[in-house]
């Protein structure tokens, strides 16, 4: 991969948990390039009338990069958890790839998630993206009986996994969960942001991905900040292609964070012909500049789109394995 990494030459002292007086990110990441670059997808559930065809080249297009995982989300148009479930069953007959289900607080009461855990590992799920969720317009809490924090969903899955070790042999379920670089809007503060962190690592979260960001400086010090109080879980980037002058915008609005104006007057100087592949430009240099600095990983919002992940990881240098 011909990635290059960003310049970064500030020294300074970050406030909270950070224990040293300086952070100079090419010195801290550079040293720890990896040797294998950890790939994983999100992919959503069909609509009950999807077009098979379409679904057997986005499980094919996927499966020829061999990735690590893939996590499925829940829809409406699919049927919530239930098509989630259906779906990790297709994706466990027509591939090898290991699956993870993304599960919400939102999604049901106590009694009703535990049904939910059971019914997705019997799909074939053996890990999770435990996720608090998103409220629903007006809401500010979580209605009586259901669990107010993902925190609290960590607990429940590792409680089931423990009551069910034998399902497991000598495994166990992978729990990964959610990182905001760019800040949670509920939180405080950057140092609440880390302190949650840091709770979901102590009550057994395996890994965390982070939910959107548009600058690669935005990861690499959030990532910094959560190593120097005590993060060990690996902090994988989401990345989710830009392809459009609407996209990003909705991304920023749907994420309440500001969209540089860098990438917008990039988008627009494009125009209609040209956004789809100035926005894919724009990813894969974000992408590559993580990577470069020692991410580790990736994990992709394909939105189902296969040609625009193959287009994507094209830019960054990524190619399927061959095949023997």
């Amino acid at each position: 991969m011909n990635a290059t990494a960003s310049q970064h030459s500030a020294k300074r002292r970050f406030s909270a948990s950070a224990p040293f007086d300086s952070f100079d990110p090419v010195e801290t990441h550079q040293a720890q390039v990896p040797s294998r670059t950890s790939l994983s997808f999100e992919v959503m559930p069909p609509r009950h009338d999807a077009d098979e065809a379409k679904i057997d080249e986005l499980l094919a297009t996927l499966r020829s990069y061999n990735p690590d995982y893939i996590s499925v989300t829940s829809s409406r148009n699919s049927g919530w958890l239930e098509g989630t479930a259906r779906f990790i069953e297709k994706i466990d007959a027509r591939t090898r790839i290991p699956t993870l289900a993304h599960l919400a607080c939102t999604a049901g009461t106590r009694g009703e998630l535990i049904g939910w855990i059971n019914r997705l590992m019997d799909s074939g799920v053996r890990g999770f993206l435990a996720l608090r969720g998103d409220y629903a317009e007006g809401q500010t809490g979580m209605p009586a009986g259901y669990l107010p924090h993902a925190t609290d969903l960590i607990s429940l899955i590792r409680t089931l996994e423990n009551d069910q070790r034998a399902r497991f042999g000598a495994g166990r379920l992978a729990i990964g969960v959610a990182a905001y670089p760019s800040g949670h809007e509920e939180s405080a503060s950057k140092d609440e942001d880390i302190d949650v962190l840091l709770t979901k690592q102590r009550l057994g979260a395996d890994f965390a991905i982070t939910q959107l960001f548009f600058d690669a400086e935005d990861y690499l010090r959030f990532a910094e900040r959560a190593r120097l109080a005590g993060v060990r879980i690996p902090l994988i980037p989401g990345i989710m292609p830009m392809t459009s002058l609407a996209r990003l915008r909705r991304m920023g609005q749907l994420s309440g964070l500001n969209v540089p104006a860098r990438l917008l007057s990039r988008l627009e100087a494009a125009g209609p012909e040209g956004e789809y592949q100035t926005g894919l430009d724009l990813t894969a240099e974000l992408a590559r500049t993580i990577l470069a600095a020692g991410a580790g990983g990736m994990h992709v919002y394909t939105f189902n789109r296969p040609d625009t992940t193959t287009e994507l990881l094209d830019r960054i240098g990524i190619a399927p394995p061959p095949t023997g």
